[in-house]
């Protein structure tokens, strides 16, 4: 039998996905190999907290990527785009990050989402999350220098700038200048979120950061005790590494993620080895957490046929009623 178009593209993504898992595979092995022959004991009591930790920074940003649509005016089924959700979190680890909004603008569209809606409230989720986490890992390095007065002000500048990027006239104009670059229209001013909307993104965040710290915390700690007042460092660790590895090349921020990391963790742990070690293991987590989920996503909305979007195909997803 001759092979459908959709057959050929599910095979290309999983050819690429598993190069992708390859690839970091690859890298993790090699990281671990160069951190010397010395063992290292693990403590794996402290280990589950990492998975769980990741299950519910999953839930907090497809909760909040709901709720933007919502706000945008969508109303679709919630179970099915939030199975959409978990199931495009697969794509992000293709090159490019491209795979992520296509498997959701499939996915989404089986449940009645425009695919305009699908694409703008993903544009809103990843600037809010980059913002968000670029201000929690700002915060943390304003207290890192309080004793360094030129970081004190360059540091104090970046927050300024990051406090202004979330004023909605700013905020706006950066993403309109985004749907311009993929030949799409401004969002209209009646359908801009106001100050309040984007106060409530930065809050419905918070659990991201804060989860994340737990799990780079439990991470250390399961091989080099260490207190739990270190714990706010690593919040800002963890969220300035992943706002800063959105801008990585390579899929998931590889890299960029873990170097940073591993810069917050060096007056901590001192040992090549066990800095390799401790942010490896929250890497591998997330990996095993969102593949998993992601097949659950599949199972659950997998068996839907596509339909007419509920919130206006003939018209723009803009249009609507003006946000309260």
């Amino acid at each position: 039998m001759k092979p459908t178009k959709s057959q050929i593209i599910f095979v290309i993504k999983l050819l690429v996905m598993a190069m992708v898992f390859g690839f970091v595979g690859d890298k993790l092995l090699d990281a671990w190999h160069k951190a010397g022959s010395r063992p290292v004991d693990i403590d794996w009591r402290f280990i589950p907290l990492i998975p769980l930790c990741f299950i519910g920074i999953m839930a907090t940003n497809s909760l909040t990527w709901l709720w933007l649509a919502r706000r945008m005016g969508d109303r679709s089924p919630a179970v099915p785009l939030l199975a959409a959700y978990t199931f495009s979190q697969a794509g992000k680890y293709a090159p490019g990050k491209v795979f992520l909004v296509l498997m959701r603008i499939d996915r989404t569209h089986r449940a009645g989402m425009s695919r305009e809606l699908c694409v703008l409230s993903t544009l809103l989720e990843n600037a809010m999350y980059t913002l968000s986490g670029a201000l929690v890992g700002a915060v943390a390095l304003l207290f890192d220098a309080r004793d360094h007065p030129l970081y004190l002000v360059l540091v104090g500048i970046a927050i300024v700038a990051l406090l202004t990027a979330f004023h909605p006239r700013i905020f706006f104009y950066l993403i309109n200048m985004a749907l311009k670059s993929i030949k799409r229209g401004p969002i209209p001013v009646d359908r801009r979120f106001r100050v309040r909307h984007m106060l409530s993104a930065v809050g419905l965040f918070m659990p991201c950061w804060f989860l994340g710290g737990l799990a780079l915390w439990a991470s250390v700690h399961s091989i080099h005790p260490i207190l739990l007042r270190t714990y706010p460092d690593l919040v800002g660790a963890f969220a300035l590494s992943v706002s800063l590895g959105m801008f990585s090349l390579l899929p998931g921020g590889l890299g960029v993620r873990e170097a940073i990391q591993a810069l917050f963790l060096t007056p901590l742990v001192g040992s090549p080895e066990l800095i390799v070690v401790a942010v490896a293991l929250p890497r591998v987590g997330q990996i095993v957490v969102e593949m998993t989920l992601a097949g659950i996503g599949g199972i659950v909305n997998g068996r839907l046929t596509r339909q007419p979007p509920l919130a206006g195909d003939k018209k723009s997803p803009h249009a609507g009623p003006a946000l309260p």
